[in-house]
């Protein structure tokens, strides 16, 4: 799911460097969510909260951190909270970044929309094809419209890659990650033009054997693709996703809408995800 984050706090500091600040930025949404599976309807908020530290050298080689804050709740008696997480340490010059700590792979790329408030997992059935592993060592660079990762875990030879741009209306995103045992392909198209926009993706994983696995992984291949039209503040959503893991298929699908507040959205979604009906209906902030 992806969160778009705004500066909130800054705190202006001159320690040696042209210029260094920290900035507190996050979001938090707080709603109703329904499965028919679990045979309830509960009460769920989630906080999160970026605190990131930034500066540049006389020399103009840019340079920070950052660390997450999260919590969230599911009824009063499901309550979680990890503290500090996700540490990122980076430097940066001329376009190309080198970020170390608990990073995103470079493959995690594209994908499709969910709906609802929090997200009803229709786009999980074929994103977590993708989520294939973890890495700690990450270069980015950008030239214009395009966008080049690589990224990789130190402790073994496991690495990831991709490409992103975009053209006029239409954009592309291609990654691939090569693990131990699970290697993954994916490519997302996308079109936007005025109050409407489309996305596409496809995502093949492919299985090497694990010697020390009880259960041998089989390949699996999955695709989505969600069509969004605005008119006003008011944004209809549609998303259908499925996946093959060695012939038992899955499949989800779900409509939303949410209503632009001015710095809150008003949001509610309901579908089906791998035969389980969901429904949620709830409000988000950015801050």
């Amino acid at each position: 799911m992806k969160k778009v984050l705004f500066a909130s706090t800054a705190l202006v500091l001159t320690a040696g460097v042209a210029a260094a600040e920290v900035t507190i930025s996050g979001s938090a949404n707080m709603g109703l969510y329904y499965s028919e599976a679990a045979g309830n309807t509960i009460v769920k908020n989630e906080i999160d909260f970026d605190v990131k530290g930034s500066g540049e050298t006389d020399g103009g080689i840019s340079f920070g951190a950052s660390v997450d804050l999260d919590a969230d709740s599911n009824n009063s008696a499901h309550v979680t909270g990890g503290g500090a997480s996700d540490p990122e340490v980076f430097i940066s010059y001329e376009g190309l970044t080198l970020t170390v700590g608990n990073i995103g792979e470079a493959n995690d790329v594209g994908g499709i929309a969910d709906v609802g408030f929090d997200g009803l997992g229709v786009d999980d059935i074929v994103d977590v094809l993708r989520e294939t592993g973890s890495d700690d060592v990450r270069f980015d660079y950008s030239f214009g419209d395009i966008a080049v990762a690589v990224s990789a875990d130190s402790s073994n030879d496991e690495y990831a890659i991709s490409l992103s741009g975009s053209v006029d209306a239409f954009s592309v995103s291609v990654g691939y990650a090569d693990r131990t045992f699970d290697n993954t392909a994916t490519v997302t198209l996308g079109y936007s033009a005025g109050a409407f926009s489309v996305n596409a993706t496809y995502a093949d994983s492919f299985y090497d054997t694990d010697p020390t696995a009880a259960v041998a992984n089989a390949s699996a291949d999955g695709w989505g693709i969600d069509a969004s039209y605005t008119t006003g503040d008011l944004t209809v959503t549609a998303a259908y996703a499925e996946r093959d893991t060695a012939g038992t298929k899955a499949d989800a699908y779900g409509i939303g809408v949410a209503y632009d507040l001015g710095g809150a959205t008003l949001a509610g979604g309901f579908g089906e995800v791998s035969g389980d009906q969901r429904a949620d209906l709830g409000i988000s902030f950015k801050f």
